[in-house]
């Protein structure tokens, strides 16, 4: 099995709202993904593949402020539905995961409460795991 093949494996296992995952190369090709099983597609697979693209463009371009902030680790862009993350991997690739951003429930204000936890530390985790395979 092939790291990042085992890289979607784990995440999916570990964490039942991701909802899809994928490694695209730094061309924007996805080369792995997975989708969980029952879900259906919210964004179209084309409009995925365009915001992977973005995503990658996005990186190359932080580049630019490497020197002052470090190097960058994730980026996360949440909407009433999803969480989009991507994390940038070894070789110009990125990981690109969705996860559910449904509501926990209403705030204190009386309005919908997106705080949805995206579980970073752990998905980051498994990523440095996998960067230390062959």
């Amino acid at each position: 099995m092939d790291k990042y093949e085992k890289l979607l494996n784990m995440l999916m296992d570990f964490n039942d709202n991701i909802r899809y995952a994928a490694v695209a190369d730094s061309d924007g090709q996805i080369m792995w993904n997975s989708q969980r099983t029952g879900l259906k597609n919210i964004v179209p697979p084309e409009e995925t593949k365009q915001t992977i693209g973005r995503a990658l463009r996005g990186w190359k371009e932080n580049e630019t402020v490497k020197n002052y902030l470090g190097s960058g680790l994730y980026s996360i862009s949440s909407y009433e539905k999803i969480k989009r993350i991507s994390v940038p991997l070894d070789g110009g690739k990125m990981l690109f995961c969705t996860v559910s951003n449904e509501p926990l429930g209403k705030s204190s204000d009386g309005k919908k409460g997106y705080g949805h936890i995206a579980e970073m530390g752990k998905i980051l985790s498994i990523v440095d795991f996998i960067k230390t395979q062959k």
